[in-house]
Order: structure tokens, then C-alpha cells, then sequence
């Protein structure tokens, strides 16, 4: 296929699935239901018509308004839908149309709605490291049927022998229970004193962070998930100061700011670095180690 043919199409399909992941961020934290009733305007109910719902184009043409009330359109649906289109023409560029892409749009989609959401509103629905946790099995299954799935050994203790399991499965167990550990010990650890303090305090990390941990080692693997989590780690360390810097800033000329700062949308970030450079990190990783046990 040719070159610009497969990017066209991956876009194409990449702003399809942004319409409906708009849908997704919209409704999954209001516990509504993503497919009834069908797309409509949040202010005036009234039912969009197949024409009000191409992907980008009708944002454009109708003005960033409802073609029914005249309510503004969010901004940020055209750029779900532009990012998602971008995102999955990257992947290709990566993987071509393999096992790999498809599921990997499909965990690029999944993420989109965990980053959007716990942005907005500081959780993370389970139906993302659900679908996620699905994907990665189903990646595991075609491989298989495929004949070239890498199967993780596990060494059994005090045995001279290991088991084959499913990466994904290996993944998910891992990571879950890597970030459970640090949930817990985070809870106690930065536990308020004061009993007012501690009746509000819902730890240092959430469920929803944890259960994504997991859904992003399903899917890619122990190892490239450890490395997604070091880059979300380095990220919200960098975003956190420059927002500590802003808000004393800010303070000081009376303007209010959010305190709150979600982990899931690092976690994304890291991932879908992962998903896109994974032999790029891992030679920068190969590299700084080839440094330091140099020096």
C-alpha cells in the first residue's frame, strides 16, 4: 500500500474513533450510557444529524456552534478528534497495518478517554484499564495464532525450570500490583495527623491509577510498561514544579488555582511514548547506563 494512502486512512479512522471517544469523555463520568441516546446537543437535545457528525468538518463549517440553539462547541472536540487522527497515523508510520496497529489504536483510543477524564475530573473510568487488559490479550491470542508470540518465562523458586505465560497476563499482575504496593504505602505514609484532615484524605494515589497500571502492562509488556511509568514519573515531576512555580505566582496577584494534579494523564503520556519510540528509549536508556557505569 502506498505510503500516503495508509496515512490518509489511518486518519480518516483515527477521527472516526475521536468523534466517539468525545462521546466517551462526555458521558462516562456522568454514568451515561456511550451508545443511547444517539449524539445530541448537551443544551438544546437536539438530535445530530449524519452531516452535523464528520469528524473535524463539521466543527469547521458549522461555525463552532449548534446549527439548532447556536450553543458554542467546545474546542476540545475538534481536538480529540485531531488528535486521535494524528496519533493513529504515527502508529502506522510505526507499525504498518499489523496485529500491533490495531491494537494499538485501540489502547492510543482507550488512554485518550482515561487522560480527558481524569483531567476533568480526577478519575479514571474502569472501563479503560478494562478494555485495555482485553486488548492486550487479544494482541497475545493473534500473535499466537500468528506463530510468532514471545511468551514471558517465569522462573519457578528453588526449581530449575520456568513457565510460559502470556505477556499481558505477566504484564498485568506485575504492574497492578506494583502500583498497589505503592498506593498503600503511600496511604499511610502521607496520612494527615489531624482527624478533620484524615476523614477528607483519600490517599496518595487512586484506584483508578493502580487498575490503569495494570491495563498498560497488559499491553505492553513488564518491561516497556516499567519504562512508560519512569517517563510519566519524570514528566509530572517536571509539570509539577513548573506548576508549584506558577501557582506561588499566581497567589501572590489573587488569581485562584488548581492544586490538584492526576497521575493518569503522565501514565499516558509515557505510554503512548512507549507505543510510538519504544527502540528509541531503549537506546537512550542503554546509552545513559553505558554513561554512568562509565563514570
Amino acid at each position: 500500500m502506498d505510503l500516503w494512502l495508509g496515512c490518509l486512512i489511518a486518519f480518516v479512522y483515527g477521527t472516526v474513533v475521536g468523534s466517539f471517544l468525545n462521546v466517551c469523555i462526555y458521558r462516562l463520568p456522568a454514568n451515561q450510557s456511550i451508545v443511547n441516546p444517539p449524539s445530541h446537543c448537551p443544551k438544546c437535545n437536539a438530535k445530530l444529524r449524519a452531516w452535523d457528525n464528520i469528524p473535524l468538518v463539521s466543527f469547521l463549517l458549522l461555525g463552532r456552534k449548534c446549527r439548532y440553539c447556536g450553543e458554542p462547541i467546545s474546542w476540545r472536540y475538534f481536538a480529540v478528534e485531531l488528535l486521535a487522527g494524528t496519533l493513529f497515523v504515527a502508529t502506522y508510520l510505526r507499525y504498518g497495518y499489523t496485529i500491533d496497529f490495531f491494537a494499538y489504536v485501540l489502547f492510543v483510543a482507550a488512554l485518550l478517554i482515561a487522560f480527558f477524564v481524569d483531567l476533568d475530573h480526577l478519575i479514571i473510568p474502569d472501563l479503560v484499564p478494562m478494555s485495555a487488559v482485553v486488548i492486550g490479550i487479544g494482541k497475545d491470542a493473534a500473535h499466537w495464532i500468528a506463530g510468532d508470540l514471545r511468551w514471558a518465562r517465569i522462573w519457578v523458586p528453588f526449581a530449575d525450570y520456568s513457565v510460559r505465560m502470556l505477556p499481558s497476563l505477566v504484564g498485568a499482575v506485575a504492574c497492578f500490583a506494583l502500583f498497589y504496593a505503592i498506593a498503600y504505602v503511600g496511604f499511610y505514609a502521607f496520612r494527615p495527623r489531624d482527624e478533620k484532615a484524615r476523614e477528607q484524605y483519600e490517599g496518595a494515589m487512586g484506584g483508578g491509577d493502580v487498575m490503569l497500571a495494570g491495563g498498560i502492562g497488559a499491553v505492553l509488556g513488564l518491561v516497556p510498561a516499567l519504562v512508560s511509568f519512569f517517563l510519566a514519573v519524570l514528566l509530572g515531576t517536571l509539570v509539577g514544579v513548573t506548576i508549584v512555580l506558577l501557582k506561588s505566582r499566581a497567589e501572590k496577584r489573587g488569581v485562584p488555582w488548581r492544586t490538584e494534579i492526576p497521575f493518569g494523564p503522565y501514565m499516558v503520556a509515557g505510554a503512548v511514548a512507549v507505543v510510538l519510540a519504544y527502540p528509541q528509549l531503549e537506546a537512550v536508556w542503554e546509552a545513559w547506563m553505558r554513561f554512568v557505569t562509565m563514570s
